[in-house]
């Protein structure tokens, strides 16, 4: 479990990864601390973060793109 934590940590929390979800330092700090004893959720809270971010702001957008728009005639 140690080992997946740190690649999803490297591969989407850390500053400048290569596939960084945008959280606050805040939750950064706090999932960076969980790994130090790794368990089923350390990512909790940034996946809660994520969620929010995604219900308010990404999901809004998509559904009042031309894309989503033409997908749904």
């Amino acid at each position: 479990m140690e080992e997946k934590a740190k690649k999803i940590y490297e591969e989407f929390i850390q500053t400048e990864a290569p596939k960084e979800v945008n959280i606050d330092h805040f939750t950064k700090a706090v999932t960076m601390k969980n790994l130090v004893e790794p368990s089923p959720s350390s990512f909790d809270m940034a996946q809660k973060r994520i969620f929010a971010l995604m219900e308010k702001d990404s999901l809004p957008r998509f559904v009042r793109s031309e894309f989503y728009q033409e997908l749904i005639k």
